[in-house]
């Protein structure tokens, strides 16, 4: 059980890093029209990063269902929410309100549940 908690945390990691390209890379997508410029906006380095990162994620995610089932891995894998909230606050400068905490924590707890009673 131990290994697979470190490859969620691990997987999750990459998720959340993987999101936080993708809004930086969307950020400089430029705004909706017919053209060319538009659909070049979305090759920047930012989103071929994040692209990159979720096939990786997605590569350990099948790899943790060969070996767990997926109601136990499935869960596992919204410890994403909890670094994609922190890496916000951190790099893009969001704040998080009362009610958000509280749904991260609510979050941390049904993973430590989960964790704690899977096989």
């Amino acid at each position: 059980m131990f290994k697979l908690i470190i490859t969620a945390i691990i997987q999750s990691a990459l998720l959340a890093v993987a999101q936080y390209f993708m809004k930086v890379g969307m950020d400089r997508v430029v705004d909706y029209s017919m053209s060319w410029a538009f659909y070049r906006s979305f090759l920047n380095w930012q989103l071929g990063i994040s692209l990159l990162l979720y096939i990786i994620a997605m590569i350990i995610y099948m790899f943790m269902l060969k070996s767990y089932s997926l109601s136990v891995v499935y869960p596992l894998t919204s410890i994403s929410y909890i670094f994609t909230t922190l890496l916000a606050m951190a790099l893009l400068g969001e704040r998080v309100s009362l009610g958000g905490w509280l749904g991260i924590l609510l979050i941390m707890l049904g993973v430590g549940l989960i964790g704690s009673m899977a096989k």
